[in-house]
């Protein structure tokens, strides 16, 4: 199996951070007050790419623009799931396991949020 941690680690020249909301709850210790949900950002190892040409042509149904970006890592992501990066926000909208080609790697398709 090919190793593509190093290649990922060459094409990420920004960081890449997994967005993801806490709950909210009663802080007993305060006399109940409620403390909101927030958003915490997690840096992960990544590398996020434009979409190809050939991503473009074979998407059904026009889903894709290029806007949207193709994520690389070995971080287990949920589709719906937030991704930030170069102050853009993504939203993770299919996974593709290549963990044939290399154990633990996975292709994430990312729609520019707010299209």
């Amino acid at each position: 199996m090919f190793n593509f941690k190093r290649l990922i680690n060459k094409y990420s020249k920004e960081p890449v951070y997994l967005l993801r909301e806490t709950e909210g709850y009663h802080d007993y210790s305060k006399g109940g007050i409620w403390v909101p949900e927030e958003i915490e950002e997690i840096e992960i190892e990544g590398a996020v790419v434009p979409l190809t040409n050939e991503d473009l042509r074979f998407d059904e149904g026009g889903t894709y623009s290029f806007e949207d970006r193709k994520l690389y890592c070995y971080k287990e992501i949920s589709k719906g799931e937030k991704i930030k990066h170069k102050e853009k926000i993504y939203t993770v909208i299919e996974k593709k396991d290549y963990s044939d080609f290399a154990e633990g790697l996975s292709i994430y398709f990312l729609k520019r949020a707010g299209d």
